[in-house]
């Protein structure tokens, strides 16, 4: 078979998956709102998680496909793309402030995530028991996100379509139908191409389908940073990077026998999903101690909103040194991938 077909597939694929995902956030959103569903509710979970939504349809028809390879790839390339690449580009365009509320809150969750998907899968697989251990940990994620955030904070967020309630519910199955046919379009021509090119569909779900579904969380946090949000990078990341532990890589391990893990996984990405967290984590409680020390040493009169506000060493920040050495990491890995 000629790789044209496949290679068409795959681009035709990551475009109508990104125009179709963008789309339905809005009218999902605008959907819930006119059927009076809290907004708050809404805005947590369609805003954190619907930005992932590609990764959990690829993963899932993956698996239907009989690509195991291809659906645990794109979970974990996916978080290391976001963490590597989506944050690391962000940090060097802009140094980033950190609301603290990421550095006490969802820092820690992403890093329990982490723990549990490791502790499940260290005996090579993913069974539907792992899997239904991991939605409930999903479940209650969501509960948590639904309770902590404020109305207020969601309407800064979410943006509402002036549709009708008809035009939004056919838009809204229209997306979702796209969704399912451009992730299907896709993973057909990456199995092709992965057979064609004697590459395994582990790896190409690590690079080019990971990339491709993380383009939305890509176009979402460089937008946010030059709109001068850069709490939209940090949710993004760490919001869908968190969904994808406990959504993306469970639901395809329902379906079916579960998932047989490549050997790979195990000593090679996860070790370095792993270590990209622990940075984070260690240069985010390194800003907090050193910030919450300067913030200590100013005299009473000084400690204001506004003197905080304008000095950028009293806020807590995740800096270009931080983001170069993520994107080093990206890049070593990157390397590892193709010449190992």
């Amino acid at each position: 078979m000629s790789l044209l077909l496949p290679i068409i597939a795959v681009l035709v694929g990551f475009i109508l998956l990104t125009v179709s995902a963008d789309r339905l956030i809005l009218v999902s959103s605008t959907l819930a709102k006119q059927f009076g569903v809290s907004v708050m509710f809404i805005g947590m979970t369609v805003i954190a998680f619907g930005t992932s939504f590609p990764e959990l349809v690829v993963s899932a028809i993956a698996s239907f496909n009989g690509a195991e390879g291809l659906a645990v790839g794109n979970a974990i390339g996916s978080n290391i793309i976001n963490s590597g690449l989506v944050l690391a580009l962000c940090a060097l365009f802009m140094p980033l402030v950190i609301q603290v509320r990421f550095i006490k809150r969802e820092l820690p969750i992403l890093v329990i995530a982490l723990i549990a998907v490791i502790a499940l899968m260290s005996n090579g697989s993913i069974t539907m028991w792992d899997s239904l251990i991991l939605i409930l940990l999903l479940a209650l994620y969501c509960v948590y996100l639904a309770k902590s955030s404020s109305d207020e904070d969601v309407e800064n967020e979410l943006e509402f379509l002036d549709v009708s309630q008809n035009r939004a519910l056919v838009e809204t199955i229209a997306m979702l139908f796209m969704l399912l046919i451009s992730s299907q379009i896709m993973v057909w021509g990456s199995v092709q191409l992965a057979k064609a090119m004697g590459v395994s569909d582990l790896l190409i779900g690590l690079t080019i389908v990971a990339f491709g579904t993380s383009l939305p969380e890509l176009a979402a946090a460089i937008a946010g940073v030059r709109r001068g949000m850069p709490e939209i990078a940090f949710a993004t990341v760490i919001g869908s990077n968190t969904f994808n532990l406990l959504g993306v890589l469970a639901f395809p391990g329902l379906i079916g026998d579960g998932l047989q893990l490549p050997a790979e996984v195990l000593t090679r990405d996860l070790p370095m999903l792993s270590i990209m967290t622990a940075f984070m984590a260690i240069s985010f409680t390194f800003t907090y101690f050193v910030v919450n020390k300067r913030r200590s040493a100013l005299k009473p009169e000084q400690q204001t909103e506004a003197l905080i506000a304008a000095d950028s060493k009293l806020n807590y920040s995740f800096g270009r040194l931080s983001g170069a050495i993520l994107l080093t990491m990206f890049i070593g890995y990157s390397w590892l991938l193709f010449t190992s």
